[in-house]
């Protein structure tokens, strides 16, 4: 059967415009492939070397997995991995509850809704080394805000929350919280716009109260949109650097010391290029299988 020429026309002058569409993001893609993938590439390069910058004239010694087995047996970069199951656990499911509720408020049309939305979203908007700084500021232990807040409740002499062992960590969780909180509550708060009213009115004319249609309504219909969010939380987790960097360093000792940190200190510390590419990669391991974890129990009806 001969198609028709004004189909036929159609035809060609789509396959045109894909391949001018195409040639169109070439370039950016070119750069995208190179940006990561020749990195990635190299990194795998290094960690199968022992090398250090610190002795630039002595050459590369290939060692194969040695720096793996190094890695994994170092009581310092497990002890690392422990802080940052623990920070993303907290943070993640601290952002997770306040986003999904605040997002819940805002589905609400009231006067001055959309001025606070603007006004909320105002920590993500800041650059992490800038709300660092901020909250150092903050949690000075002579002069900051946060001692003079605990005072108002009755604690005399506050201890100094960043030298703490076992305050820190809470100290900077909840740095994380605040500045990514807004971001887990602007993904949900889109589905929950996107989501069909019928849903929700139908279990209402069935008898079903809020937390009954939060329950068995809502949050399943919103399970695209929060493993998303928490795909995304969960994988910045593991990139958490900034506000170690500049609020504790990873101490007192290493109790607020991360993966991304420790790799940090060991490439551009010790300068062991080879220990340090092991640990990224092993990062990345580990992110994989948890984010794949996540994926398997979260998203039963949909694939991310």
């Amino acid at each position: 059967m001969t198609t028709h020429p004004r189909i036929r026309k159609k035809r060609s002058l789509m396959q045109k415009e894909n391949r001018i569409w195409k040639l169109m993001i070439a370039p950016s893609m070119l750069i995208l492939v190179l940006m990561s993938i020749y990195p990635m590439i190299f990194n795998i390069y290094n960690s199968l070397f022992e090398w250090n910058f610190a002795n630039p004239n002595e050459p590369k010694k290939f060692v194969g997995l040695q720096n793996f087995i190094t890695t994994l047996t170092d009581t310092n970069f497990l002890q690392a991995l422990l802080n940052t199951l623990i920070l993303m656990v907290s943070a993640v499911s601290l952002q997770f509850i306040l986003g999904f509720a605040i997002a819940l408020l805002f589905n609400y049309q009231t006067r001055g809704t959309k001025i606070f939305r603007s006004l909320f979203i105002t920590p993500t908007m800041i650059t992490p080394i800038v709300a660092s700084l901020m909250w150092l500021l903050m949690y000075n232990s002579d002069y900051g805000v946060v001692k003079y807040l605990l005072t108002l409740i009755g604690i005399e002499n506050p201890p100094a929350l960043l030298a703490s062992k076992y305050l820190a960590m809470p100290a900077v969780i909840v740095v994380d919280v605040w500045q990514w909180t807004p971001f887990v509550t602007l993904i949900i708060l889109a589905g929950l716009t996107a989501m069909p009213k019928e849903a929700t009115e139908a279990a209402r004319v069935d008898g079903a109260n809020f937390f009954q249609q939060l329950i068995h309504v809502i949050i399943p219909s919103l399970k695209p949109v929060i493993t998303v969010a928490l795909l995304m939380r969960v994988m910045d987790t593991f990139k958490f650097f900034e506000v170690v960097y500049m609020l504790t360093k990873g101490g007192p000792g290493q109790a607020t010391e991360t993966v991304s940190y420790y790799a940090y200190k060991v490439g551009f510390s010790f300068f062991d290029v080879g220990h340090s590419s092991a640990i990224c990669i092993i990062i990345l391991v580990v992110v994989t299988i948890i984010c794949q974890v996540l994926n398997k129990y979260m998203a039963d009806e949909w694939e991310v």
